[in-house]
């Protein structure tokens, strides 16, 4: 691959910002003032900043800014200044995720514009950090001095990201969009349950890669599956950008508990969501890749170090946190932190020693650690003295990996302190004087069943929920044991057990101090920590780690990982409907209050995507008139119940009740309209009206139930059905799922009608095909 020659390059950000990231962050200011003067509703105000990276924490108020890693490597300087903006504007402590991200918490809304742009001083961005975006892309912590690895991933990973950036759509996907590069099988980066994971292997000679899509974490956790068994490393982009189309394409965005790509995986199944795929690859291949290709920079000139030294004596301090890299003589320093935690200024001093001692960079890991990477043998024991005087020990930590998310200290999604759990754990090995006996077993823990703290893929994994006990609320975790993520291997972790908050570290504890921490053994354990009906609790146990008030769910509510136009959007569709199903049971001026209301609302739904956000009742159908009845997307005879509407308003008619059934049907073509949207926010079905050469003013569907009838018969029939009707019609199938659903719309795609929709629908779905010819 071509290398890019730099000036200046240990200064040099790793990950070249697209202009369009450049030009939305210093654009995000205004949006912050125009916000604070009221001149946008907090909901559509979330729909813009989410994706900016900046989340409300559970603090009302209080702000998390969410800052990209790419591949997880971070220069000295870029370290300095988050460690100064978090001082100034956040609490002082920087967080590392467990997806190579850095946090910086507590910050007022008005400062956050601060925080983007002093970021972007060095190179850095929050943008896509959050929402329905290309989420960060990582890697593993020790690409490029791995000595495991078949090459340094890294450069790939930076390239994909850049990439894809700069694309609008790539923040109004269905849903958030993760990409993972693993340098060989052991899958330290977790390709296995991601989105897309990149295996890196080497073929006759050859870099590339092994693919796996459609995995990932949260509520319904799934494996990735393998679309492609090599790909030379020139054709990343091209793979990444294919599985982007095809998840934007078919993802469900009506439903954000059902849109990530998984969805579009178990939906369609394997053979489809390959078919789907190669599909798009070819697209790419014939027409080529859209916008600036990113160079794939390798990344190995530029932060050598000079030759290690050559005594042959020279031995390394003993420790679990010092591994050997490739190049003999050097060194990788794993810094644990507390649950990712560390204080400004102490992250301060991680940047100057990697830049003295090391190569000059600094990586976060998936383990919520730093990584020093390139520290000569004669240099570790210096390195290991400073750390020490930080409060960081390398040499004698000794104590449990243990993973957590923020739970709901912070999250407002969060069941149960699992920070809090976190801490008790080591406490009680710290009391105890137990030592792990395998170093390797990480224990992960998520506060609710969103897998934040990667706790399905954990040899032992703890996932937060709340139990009704003896009529009150208590914190319980589900315990899970067995997960893996291991090229082709990959296993998600299977629940043995549901135990009290308050028994998880005497259970770890005994586990570890008898060694059985896997197997039978382990499950035997914990069942005996299990709630039973003749168990009797002490008051503690009803209150969670840390926490003196007993054990509760509030503060808890709507996350905004998902939010976005869609969200701001669904609101209005809800009042509609809500309104108009309580004017079917109303009478008199209270039923016409309540239609009118349903009318604003619904006018008012689609109207963000055009970029406006009127307020007045008056200015609202005036836009609804010129993007949607005049472009026919909507009926024109829409234009005489607002106007109807608006004379009620103005007392020039007595009533709209006899306009009842009229409202109700545009409600339900906005929410049609609503649920076909793509990521470039266009409408994906065909407006009412067509355009004035044809001889029809509205597109005729004709429905035709299939349920029952085997292949291929159904599609002979389908097929005959197709041919009643005009081109430019559309004929709506009801499909049984499995064979049916697959090969019926292939079909017709084969004979060039046009597929419109498939829809799943309970225990069959809804093919809409549009007659081409």
């Amino acid at each position: 691959m071509q290398k890019e020659k730099m000036m200046d390059v240990k200064k040099e950000p790793i990950l070249q910002l697209p202009e369009s990231v450049k030009q939305d962050i210093l654009g995000y200011r205004e949006a912050v003032a125009k916000f604070l003067r009221g001149e946008t509703k907090p909901i559509s105000f979330k729909a813009y900043r989410v994706p900016m990276g900046i989340y409300e924490q559970r603090a009302e108020g209080r702000y998390m800014v969410r800052i990209r890693i790419g591949a997880g490597l971070v220069l000295p300087a870029q370290l300095t200044k988050i460690a100064e903006l978090s001082r100034q504007y956040g609490n002082g402590i920087v967080h590392v995720t467990t997806r190579q991200d850095i946090q910086i918490h507590e910050v007022d809304i008005e400062h956050t514009p601060d925080v983007l742009e002093g970021l972007l001083e060095v190179g850095l961005a929050a943008r896509g950090g959050g929402g329905n975006t290309v989420r960060n892309v990582t890697a593993c912590p020790r690409a490029g001095v791995c000595p495991n690895e078949q090459f340094d991933v890294a450069p790939y990973a930076i390239a994909a990201a850049e990439y894809l950036l700069q694309f609008k759509s790539s923040y109004n996907l269905p849903r958030k969009y993760k990409i993972v590069f693993s340098g060989c099988s052991n899958d330290c980066a977790f390709a296995s349950v991601a989105d897309v994971g990149f295996f890196a292997h080497v073929k006759d000679g050859q870099r590339g890669f092994a693919v796996y899509a459609g995995g990932g974490l949260g509520a319904n956790p799934a494996v990735a599956v393998k679309i492609e068994e090599f790909v030379p490393e020139s054709k990343v982009l091209e793979v990444a950008e294919a599985v982007r189309r095809v998840f934007d394409k078919n993802g469900d965005r009506s439903n954000k508990h059902k849109a990530r790509l998984r969805y579009v995986l178990g939906r369609v199944g394997e053979d489809e969501f390959v078919r789907l795929y190669k599909v798009k690859r070819e697209q790419i291949a014939e027409q080529g890749l859209e916008g600036d290709i990113p160079i794939v920079r390798q990344l190995d000139g530029r932060f050598e170090v000079s030759e290690p030294s050559a005594d042959s004596d020279l031995t390394l301090p003993q420790g679990q946190n010092i591994k050997a890299e490739k190049t003999a003589g050097l060194c990788s320093l794993t810094l644990r932190l507390h649950l990712g935690d560390i204080s400004a200024d102490d992250l301060m001093q991680v940047g100057r020693i990697a830049d003295e001692l090391g190569a000059g960079l600094v990586r976060t890991t998936q383990l919520q650690n730093l990584l020093i990477t390139s520290v000569k043998a004669e240099n570790v024991e210096q390195a290991v003295s400073q750390l020490k005087a930080i409060g960081i020990d390398v040499v004698g930590d000794t104590a449990p990996q243990v993973v957590a998310c923020t739970g709901a200290a912070t999250c407002k999604l969060g069941l149960c302190l699992s920070r809090g759990l976190a801490a008790a754990i080591k406490e009680e090995f710290a009391k105890t004087g137990l030592a792990p006996r395998n170093h390797e077993i990480a224990m992960r823990i998520s506060g609710c069943p969103n897998s934040c703290g990667h706790h399905c893929i954990a040899p032992i994994g703890f996932q937060g929920r709340a139990k009704r006990i003896q009529g009150k609320l208590m914190p319980f975790y589900d315990v899970l044991v067995g997960g893996k993520t291991i090229e082709g291997l990959a296993e998600l972790g299977r629940t043995i057990a549901t135990v009290p908050a308050k028994s998880i570290p005497t259970l770890v504890a005994e586990a570890f101090s008898a060694g059985a921490v896997e197997g039978e053994e382990f499950e035997e354990l914990a069942h005996k920590y299990e709630h039973t009906a003749e168990t009797e609790y002490p008051h503690e146990y009803f209150h969670d780690f840390g926490s003196s008030e007993p054990f509760s769910l509030a503060g808890r509510g709507p996350g905004e990982c998902g939010a976005g136009m869609m969200d701001v959007m669904k609101v209005d569709i809800d009042e509609a409907e809500t309104a108009i199903k309580a004017a079917a049971d109303q009478q008199g001026r209270e039923k016409d209050e309540t239609l009118y209301k349903a009318a604003v609302a619904a006018a008012r739904t689609l109207l963000v995507i055009f970029g406006i956000e009127p307020t007045k009742d008056r200015e609202i159908f005036a836009a609804f008139k010129q993007h949607l009845i005049d472009p026919g997307w909507v009926a024109p005879e829409t234009q005489e119940i607002l106007d109807r509407a608006v004379d009620w308003r103005m007392g020039d008619r007595n009533s709209i009740g006899d306009s009842e059934s009229q409202i109700a049907g545009l409600a339900v073509r906005i929410k049609e309209l609503f649920l076909s949207l793509d990521a470039a926010l266009k409408f994906q079905v065909e407006p009412v009206v067509k355009p004035k050469d044809s001889e029809k003013s509205q597109t005729e569907i004709r429905p035709v139930d299939l349920r029952g009838v085997a292949c291929p018969l159904n599609f002979v029939k389908a097929k005959l059905e197709l041919e009643k009707i005009d081109v430019g019609d559309v004929l709506e199938l009801v499909l049984d799922s499995g064979d049916p659903v697959r090969n019926v719309p292939e079909s017709f795609v084969r004979q060039g009608q046009n597929v419109l929709e498939i829809k799943e629908s309970g225990d069959h779905f809804t093919v809409k095909v549009r007659r081409e010819k």
